[in-house]
């Protein structure tokens, strides 16, 4: 660990120590779909359902975003496989005493640390975002930075440097998939999809934001339990 995350983090356990409403609060933030990524999607509704004359080409950039947000989460779990494992900082022997949160310990998962998939998905949406209002993306990256990923570091869930890493994947996804010539296609073929086949477009519409809101909860636990029943079967 850098001596600028420890730096980061005594600086926090300070706080922590003294301050348990706010403890209360971050735990909040950082457990809540809705206030998390939930926020973030309900923007880019707002978007897809407005009525103005760039309605159509906003659709096209709601659906980059989605598409990045797929390709970004599948990124970001792949790196925390092949980069170096780094245990959370709250499991930590060495640094737990810092955290008052036990029983956020007992129920945290013993993945890799780097990149925080959180960051990847967060900054993969408000970069869309950003394309799309650059205004409402600014004040988008300050609510996912001050206030989504802040909390993360704050509870020990992960490293600065995590959140870094998993913020220039997220960013950089979206970025490069928005200047790629192949979305011109699969936008064209969507737009038609969702005009031809409503009902069933705004279903899987629904479940994608949905997934996304949840951090893909359901089809990892779906998933999971799939590869351990097909274990136990071999």
């Amino acid at each position: 660990m850098s001596s600028s995350a420890h730096f980061i983090i005594n600086i926090l356990h300070q706080i922590s120590a003294n301050s348990p409403s706010l403890n209360d609060f971050m735990n909040l933030v950082s457990n809540n779909d809705f206030l998390a990524s939930g926020v973030l999607v309900c923007i880019l509704l707002f978007f897809w359902f407005q009525h103005d004359q760039d309605r159509v080409e906003k659709r096209k950039l709601i659906i980059n975003t989605l598409i990045s947000c797929l390709i970004a989460i599948a990124v970001g779990r792949l790196l925390t496989r092949i980069l170096p494992f780094q245990v959370r900082p709250v499991l930590d022997p060495k640094l737990s005493y810092l955290y008052p949160f036990q029983h956020i310990a007992d129920s945290m998962n013993t993945s890799n640390s780097m990149p925080s998939d959180h960051a990847v998905l967060y900054t993969a949406l408000a970069t869309g975002i950003f394309l799309i209002s650059k205004k409402i993306g600014l004040l988008t990256f300050l609510y996912v930075f001050g206030i989504g990923l802040f909390s993360r570091v704050y509870l020990g869930y992960h490293y600065p440097s995590d959140i870094f890493v998993g913020s220039i994947v997220g960013i950089l996804i979206t970025l490069i998939y928005s200047h790629i010539s192949i979305k011109n296609q699969i936008n064209q073929r969507v737009l038609k999809f969702s005009t031809n086949y409503s009902g069933i477009f705004y279903v899987l519409f629904f479940l994608l934001n949905f997934e996304i809101a949840t951090m893909f909860k359901s089809s990892r636990d779906i998933l999971h339990y799939a590869a351990t029943c097909i274990f136990h079967i071999q």
